[in-house]
């Protein structure tokens, strides 16, 4: 993506419009999908399982939701 300069704030506020037709609309929305995708991505565990109990479902989803979880910053 360019950079881009400008003087006054209404030329960038200008710049950000995409027109409900645009040729770019489409590919924009498709770079803003794809940044969230590799930004915020969710795993799930894969295959299918089965348990005696709703507490030992329980207990494994909390499982796999931990080990999801972004490490805790060590600079508080």
């Amino acid at each position: 993506m360019p950079v881009q300069k400008f003087r006054t704030l209404e030329e960038a506020e200008r710049a950000l419009w995409t027109e409900p037709a645009g040729a770019t609309l489409i590919e924009r929305i498709r770079r803003v999908w794809h940044r969230s995708t590799v930004l915020a991505r969710r795993r799930f565990p894969t295959g299918v399982r089965k348990y005696r109990t709703l507490e030992e479902a329980e207990a494994d989803r909390q499982r796999w939701l931990r080990l999801e979880e972004p490490p805790a910053s060590s600079d508080r």
